[in-house]
């Protein structure tokens, strides 16, 4: 009989539970079809340690064309000599500058998705803002009270006590509900976009509508979940099981996900050495072209270094 590994045992035991009563072995199953929004994936799913998986093809460019097309589709010249009149350029460098704004106002952004109709381009923006924003969160830190004075002219104290200790706030958020801990803030969108509209418009010469439309639901994309855990594992010191407990409190509606799976290597959990750790809940049909899956990866950079998160999302049709 040949030997089984110690990680299919460990597999094999979250599977198989011994029923005392019955005195016989019994399979744990998943009920895929659950509608519930009771569903505790976290206790439903497999934990692992595991060497690096290898995915040789992209899950979202596999389906391009078949399920889904791109968001935005210009005609794009690649010998302009310029470098803001090429188009593939200036869609990069408006994701990467509307991306970096939202990290700094406690937002994660979605996609984008732009659009030139008569040489104006309309830019709509999906973010997922985040739960709780208190007042010491609005904080502008120390290093960009000078950069913050030089766009804003009406940048001025709020009270007395704050012109003793230099503190100033963001002009970004607005006061919103209250609860327990005190007043809760939010961000004014509609300033924002105008913000944006006015420098984008100077820095590229071009005409610019911004509008932000917010996700209700951090599972309805798999790129929102895999910012959220990798700011999870940053603010968790590199603690896994932790981060993903925590991301998943956040999910509002567990019903809409068929099978989820996310991978995270790195010194997990102040280890001495790098390791691969996965969650699995449900199935991830990778193979088949029709399956509603989308994938997304990013970095939690950390004390202890740089940690990998990918993140694979399979939907109801």
């Amino acid at each position: 009989m040949a030997r089984r590994s110690a990680k299919l045992l460990r597999f094999e035991n979250t599977l198989y539970k011994y029923n005392t009563e019955s005195q016989a072995w019994t399979i744990d199953t998943i009920d895929l079809n659950q509608t519930s929004k009771q569903v505790d994936i976290s206790e439903k799913g497999t934990y692992a340690s595991c060497k690096r998986m290898s995915q040789k093809v992209n899950p979202i460019l596999l389906r391009k064309g078949f399920l889904n097309t791109w968001d935005s589709l210009p005609y794009i010249n690649y010998n302009e000599s310029k470098t803001l009149e090429n188009t593939f350029y200036f869609e990069l460098f408006v994701k990467n500058y509307i991306k970096s704004i939202l990290k700094g106002l406690s937002s994660f952004f979605d996609k984008i998705e732009i659009k030139e109709i008569n040489k104006v381009y309309f830019i709509n923006i999906f973010h997922y803002p985040s739960r709780v924003i208190f007042k010491k969160d609005t904080v502008i830190p120390t290093k960009l009270i000078k950069r913050y004075k030089a766009i804003f002219d009406g940048l001025t104290y709020a009270t007395k006590k704050d012109e003793e200790s230099n503190t100033y706030y963001n002009p970004f958020f607005i006061e919103g509900s209250s609860n327990m801990k005190g007043k809760t803030f939010k961000l004014d969108t509609q300033k924002l976009a105008q913000h944006l509209e006015k420098y984008l418009t100077l820095y590229s010469k071009k005409e610019i509508k911004i509008s932000f439309h917010e996700q209700k639901n951090i599972s309805d994309s798999a790129t929102l979940l895999t910012d959220f855990l990798a700011f999870q594992i940053e603010n968790s010191n590199a603690n896994f099981k932790r981060a993903l407990r925590e991301t998943f409190k956040e999910i509002k509606d567990k019903s809409t996900i068929k099978g989820i799976r996310i991978n995270c290597s790195g010194r997990l959990g102040k280890a001495p050495m790098a390791k691969t750790e996965w969650f699995k809940y449900g199935q991830i049909p990778l193979s088949r072209i029709n399956a509603n899956l989308e994938y997304s990866a990013s970095t939690a950079f950390t004390k202890y270094g740089s940690i990998g998160v990918k993140v694979w999302v399979y939907y109801h049709d």
